[in-house]
């Protein structure tokens, strides 16, 4: 009885080490990152107001968080949620996954404030005359 005892615990131990190893060594899933980087980037909003205008290409990032599964010794990256502003300080929120199809909207002056604390910067020119 105690040898069968002594080999699961052996068996158990051998495979704990194996299985850390292999996590160890896959690291972090970070694989949709490139694909949420250039839905940003491309993403183009036109509007007959300049204000709501958007370029990605040249959007300010100011707040970046991403969500995923953090299993030990790996994230899984599976959304990223960012705020951007554009030329005039009008911010913008995007949500992705990396599918082609990212949620985007116009976010206000009053819930940017809300939802970015000390990150918010209100609109405006800045010290060389551009909008902020």
């Amino acid at each position: 009885m105690n040898i069968i005892f002594f080999l699961l615990v052996v068996a158990f131990l051998a495979w704990s080490v194996v299985e850390s190893f292999r996590k160890s060594i896959k690291g972090d899933d970070l694989t949709r990152l490139p694909q949420i980087e250039e839905e940003l980037r491309t993403l183009v909003v036109h509007s007959e107001l300049p204000e709501l205008c958007f370029d990605g290409n040249s959007a300010e990032v100011v707040d970046d968080r991403q969500e995923g599964i953090d299993d030990e010794h790996t994230f899984t990256l599976h959304r990223v949620h960012r705020f951007a502003r554009n030329a005039y300080g009008e911010y913008f929120f995007m949500i992705s996954e990396g599918s082609g199809k990212p949620f985007f909207k116009h976010v206000s002056q009053a819930n940017a404030k809300i939802a970015l604390g000390e990150k918010y910067i209100p609109p405006g020119p800045n010290e060389s005359g551009e909008f902020n």
